[in-house]
């Protein structure tokens, strides 16, 4: 089973993204910067996205390939019931595949500002258990995104989906002096979740925020940099096997010389 290593990015946008400065520059800063690989979201529901589309997604593909880095997808399920679960399931699948992607995260969150995931325990089994199992048939990777702090979403199915998946990257979006606080709450409660001690450092793999100009945004480019250092080092200090920034999107640009010169 291929398992998520080592420093990922989220793109919303491929098409927006790669309005500054074309796909030369695009794959260069993700060498530079040390991505083992990007992001991309494939669909929301049973809805492909833009993404799958873009003219030369897939000579972007072979071109981050040479360079070490690979192309997944990430996918925001409703799931309002059974049928909705199987087809979102088998979409995201069919996308993946089509697309070539190494590997696809599930971003489930149960919230009240936009459409999300609306589906009960048995919903999230379906949907979570056909994903897992065409994922590993293909050779593919797969993650689970969600709330960074569980204990605070108890109307969430988290079980179905942790019974599945191995890699968890949880949303910390700190924001400027609050990295070390949002990160200790958030590993407190998915070492909690798991039970195991010994599983957290081999699944916990956070997500921390370098947005200066989308939502939960941090104040000017300055914190930004400076957050991410923290969050990279508390990484580190824990010792886990893998971590992703939210969102290239919105990212300064100052961030780009700031990977390239910090290991991941």
């Amino acid at each position: 089973m291929k398992r998520m290593v080592g420093r990922n990015i989220f793109i919303t946008n491929l098409k927006a993204v790669l309005k500054d400065g074309g796909q030369d520059l695009f794959v260069q800063r993700a060498a530079d910067s040390k991505f083992a690989a990007i992001w991309i979201r494939v669909g929301r529901g049973r809805t492909a996205d833009p993404n799958l589309s873009l003219p030369g997604l897939q000579t972007i593909r072979q071109a981050l390939k040479s360079h070490g880095v690979e192309l997944w997808g990430w996918h925001v399920p409703f799931c309002e019931d059974e049928d909705a679960a199987v087809t979102e399931a088998k979409s995201l699948v069919k996308w993946s595949a089509d697309s070539h992607l190494d590997g696809v995260i599930l971003d489930v969150e149960r919230t009240h500002e936009s459409p999300r995931f609306r589906g009960d325990v048995n919903d999230a089994k379906t949907y979570a258990g056909l994903v897992a199992k065409e994922t590993r048939a293909r050779g593919m990777g797969l993650g689970f995104s969600s709330h960074d702090q569980p204990s605070l979403h108890k109307d969430l199915p988290f079980a179905p989906f942790l019974a599945e998946i191995q890699d968890l990257c949880p949303q910390v979006y700190y924001q400027s002096a609050s990295v070390d606080r949002r990160f200790n709450k958030s590993a407190k409660d998915y070492a909690n979740l798991l039970g195991n001690a010994a599983d957290f450092p081999d699944r916990f793999k956070p997500t921390g925020n370098i947005t200066v100009n989308e939502d939960l945004p941090l104040p000017d480019a300055k914190t930004c940099v400076e957050a991410a250092g923290r969050f990279i080092r508390l990484v580190k200090e824990k010792q886990l096997a893998a971590y992703s920034f939210w969102c290239w999107d919105g990212a300064p640009t100052e961030i780009w010389e700031f990977f390239k010169d910090t290991s991941a």
